[in-house]
């Protein structure tokens, strides 16, 4: 690990190369007109500020609720030199600056009134013959689309536009989980720019605590990611599954499956139960689901589909089953088999590109090691109906994880709930003509209530991409035991706390 004194000494050379001051060399406040043309001047890539046309979409993250931040710059970073002379400039003038590559948190933190250090140009996908270099601009359709036009696969996630910076870090969840582990146990090594401009190799054998932080430390907190190296495996078989089930069964399903999860599930199974009203006026009808991948053949699945019908002790009404293949079974997941690989994503990102962002959005989490009691299913499906608000879509995904992520110890990386077996997610999304501050107040009353009934029956952990500024909690919920560690790493590679937010490490 290096010194506090070697990493000074390092960014005092790192930012002098870039040009552009050093370190606290300028007032704490926003950059005249003409500092950040110079800027613009020196990067190879192109910065949007508030009177350019395009200010309205690149400030955008994927959650209409921050629209209202305006940010004094935006810098599409074209390579490491411009990550450099971005937070050369940053420090010389003391602006505030976060980085961003698909601006998915829930938390908004990806945006800032200083400067954003976009990083969702570095998007390239290059494929080996044991490993992947991945930018951390690449999203996750275009990973899965890459990977598997050259026969491999790696771990992803569930939402085809969240990007690798942010998905890695925080350990990164999804549906091959129990059966590839998580997204960040395929981690070689990182390419990072540190605060002070440094640029290192994070590895096993190169800066291993930076290393051990990145594998779940949660992104933005100890420095800008411009490389991503994974292992990726041999192409698998995949199958989907959906089972559907009616309302009054709710209790049911939700024990018998847990049952299941626990009993007779197999690694190779990606699995979710599904509570939803997309629209909770009163009198709507939920749906209830259970479904998931198996990485296999619909023959092999056939008998664990069967025993979950078993553990609930009925038979569901609609059962379907498809071999899609793992490339066709994502594009599924995605909302986007019928679509392109351009157009399977956020509006703006391309000409093509037809995905809409979300409205007033809320999610909260927990994560489970033993199974919710029926007290407590009850108490969640009681949660779930009340207060029903027309315009108000509501869902809670039951989600399960374990498998090759529990082969790991909670403390061999950064991502600690390696012995959770399954989490609790709620969420909520006001549509934006409904979105009022009356039925924002009753959505946040909606969740906050979910919550509370789930957190009784919690490990009190969640998820630290399922990132939630409504907890208060969340050294210990993100990190527990792992936290005292990350703050050492924290001290040693942005001493100075550059890389600072509400919920950062060390805050």
């Amino acid at each position: 690990m290096p010194t506090r004194r070697t990493l000074l000494k390092g960014g005092a050379v790192a930012l002098a190369a870039a040009g552009l001051g050093s370190m606290g060399a300028g007032p704490a406040s926003l950059a005249a007109t003409t500092e950040w043309s110079r800027l613009a001047s020196r990067l190879h890539g192109r910065l949007v500020r508030p009177q350019d046309p395009d200010y309205a979409l690149a400030k955008q993250l994927n959650f209409m609720a921050f629209d209202t931040v305006n940010p004094a710059g935006i810098a599409y970073c074209a390579d490491v030199a411009d990550v450099r002379t971005c937070l050369s400039f940053a420090h010389h003038h003391g602006i505030p600056a976060v980085p961003r590559s698909g601006g998915h948190s829930y938390g908004g933190y990806s945006t800032t009134t200083g400067l954003i250090i976009d990083v969702s140009q570095l998007n390239g996908i290059r494929i080996g013959p044991q490993n992947a270099v991945l930018g951390p601009g690449a999203q996750l359709v275009d990973v899965v689309d890459t990977a598997s036009a050259n026969g491999v696969a790696l771990a992803g996630g569930i939402c085809p536009t969240v990007a690798m910076g942010g998905y890695l870090q925080g350990g990164g969840i999804g549906w091959q989980t129990r059966a590839l582990g998580l997204g960040a146990d395929s981690l070689v090594s990182a390419q990072v720019v540190l605060a002070d401009g440094a640029v290192v190799t994070a590895s096993e054998q190169e800066q291993p605590e930076l290393f051990w932080a990145l594998r779940g430390g949660g992104g933005g907190n100890f420095g800008i990611v411009t490389r991503y190296e994974r292992r990726h495996t041999t192409i698998p078989r995949m199958v989907n599954y959906t089972l559907a089930w009616p309302w009054d069964s709710a209790a049911q399903v939700l024990d018998g499956w847990q049952r299941w999860l626990a009993d007779s599930a197999p690694r190779e199974i990606g699995a979710r139960c599904l509570l939803g009203l997309l629209d909770a006026s009163p009198g709507a009808a939920p749906f209830l689901l259970t479904d998931g991948t198996f990485i296999g053949s619909p023959e092999e699945l056939t008998p664990h589909l069967n025993a979950l019908a078993a553990a609930i002790g009925q038979t569901p009404p609609y059962r379907n089953v498809q071999d899609l293949g793992f490339r066709g079974g994502m594009m599924s997941w995605f909302k986007c088999s019928t679509s392109s690989v351009a157009q399977c994503h956020r509006v703006g990102d391309n000409p093509q590109a037809n995905l809409p962002r979300s409205g007033f959005t809320l999610s909260r989490s927990r994560l489970f090691r033993d199974d919710l009691p029926a007290t407590g299913v009850s108490e969640l499906l009681a949660a779930f109906e009340a207060d029903r608000r027309a315009g108000h879509a509501r869902m809670v995904h039951v989600f399960a994880l374990g498998g090759a992520a529990a082969d790991i110890g909670r403390t061999a990386t950064a991502y600690v709930h390696r012995d959770a077996r399954f989490s609790v997610d709620w969420a909520t999304v006001v549509a934006p003509d409904k979105a009022t501050a009356e039925e924002q107040a009753a959505a946040r009353s909606w969740i906050d209530n979910g919550f509370a009934v789930t957190d009784r029956y919690s490990a009190h952990e969640t998820y630290q991409n399922y990132i939630d500024p409504a907890l208060p909690d969340w050294r210990q919920s993100y990190y527990a035991e792992n936290y005292p560690r990350l703050v050492t790493a924290k001290h040693a590679y942005d001493p100075h706390g550059f890389f600072s937010f509400e919920q950062g490490v060390g805050a």
